[in-house]
């Protein structure tokens, strides 16, 4: 298990700081490519003892518990103490990677609701939600940007800085306002940012489809669709229409403010409706909660010295990979295929045994 997740970890790691120094949009200098091998390495060393951990931890708590399997020490106990490795990846990288499992955790709420009949889901409401969510998000990541202490976030781009200049008011989108809060002309940032988000989604889309195929290039190549351009054109819509409302407010008020981003990241959200996503849906309200948990901390309305954001973490783990063996059907796509690629295949292995155990000795119940 441990030799299996070696490889697996660290492959499914190669993938996110891929993808996320694409999303950054610029080269990287010798020392931050450094920088960001050194933390590909402990992010390495974190997944890989989580898989690893989990089958020390299951025997352990099988021969605790009369050497019987129980419901909740089976999976959810071990995986949440296990979920004590994040410990490995710095204070930033944890509050990231415990707001994406708090998004999961929420997923796998409303799978669960609309699997017992209590809830419906459709591809309208989830983009009112997104809407919504990214009205708030954009709000509190303005005003985040005068905070000394930022709130770390991984987003598809981060809005700039609530420009102080105050100009006269301008028609029209020619030119550039003296209040807008970016260099050169409205109509250039504007096409820049469609261009490299558009340009971000495709590859995106790409890599997960060429990469495992990549022994077979012809059929990689083959396998290309026009769906895997919809999250390019999902990115490239929501930054065009975000920066284009943006501009407008400016130039007809000749003066910038946080509140702007409110209808910004309003209509900017009917741009999901193109690619949706419950994950993704969900992602601005979970981000949102993470701005003003940070500012409770900064604020002293949370002591600092409450391992708050590794509990949950640890939490959600746990509840997710329970989720994984036991509720399958409900349980979030990516938990799936992170527990398959980190574990190079052994999770699928562990839990077509489980299920076996169960239909011999439970009489399929």
């Amino acid at each position: 298990m441990l030799l299996s997740c070696i490889k697996g970890s660290y492959r499914f790691y190669a993938m996110v700081y891929l993808i996320q120094i694409l999303m950054r949009g610029k080269k990287l200098t010798k020392e931050e490519m450094l920088e960001q091998f050194k933390l590909y390495l402990k992010s390495g060393i974190f997944g890989l003892t989580v898989g690893s951990s989990f089958v020390t931890l299951n025997c352990i708590f099988r021969k605790l518990f009369f050497s019987e399997f129980h419901y909740y020490a089976t999976v959810l106990l071990p995986c949440t103490i296990s979920g004590l490795a994040v410990y490995f990846e710095p204070p930033y990288r944890r509050v990231l990677v415990a707001n994406l499992f708090t998004n999961l955790v929420f997923e796998y709420w409303i799978r669960t609701l609309e699997m017992k009949g209590w809830l419906r889901r459709s591809a309208g409401r989830e983009t009112l939600i997104f809407m919504l969510g990214s009205s708030l998000f954009f709000y509190l990541m303005r005003l985040d940007r005068e905070n000394p202490k930022r709130t770390p976030l991984f987003w598809f781009f981060t809005p700039p800085r609530v420009s102080k200049e105050v100009g006269e008011p301008i028609e029209g989108i020619k030119g550039r306002s003296e209040a807008c809060p970016h260099k050169g002309p409205c109509l250039n940032y504007i096409l820049r940012g469609v261009a490299q988000l558009f340009g971000v989604g495709c590859a995106m889309s790409m890599l997960r489809t060429i990469i495992p195929r990549l022994l077979t290039p012809v059929k990689a190549l083959k396998s290309l669709k026009f769906s895997h351009f919809k999250l390019g054109l999902f990115f490239g819509g929501y930054i065009g229409i975000y920066r284009l409302i943006i501009c407008l407010l400016c130039r007809a008020t000749g003066r910038d403010s946080a509140t702007y981003a409110i209808p910004a990241g309003l209509f900017a959200g009917a741009a999901f409706r193109v690619s949706p996503s419950l994950p993704i849906a969900l992602a601005p309200v979970t981000s949102s909660l993470q701005i003003l948990s940070s500012w409770a901390y900064q604020k002293g309305m949370i002591p600092e010295q409450w391992p708050l954001v590794e509990l949950l973490y640890c939490v959600c783990q746990g509840i997710l990979f329970h989720a994984r063996v036991m509720h399958e059907d409900a349980c979030p796509r990516y938990i799936i295929n992170l527990m398959h690629t980190v574990t190079s295949n052994k999770a699928d292995e562990i839990q077509s045994a489980f299920i076996q155990k169960i239909l011999a000795y439970g009489g399929g119940v």
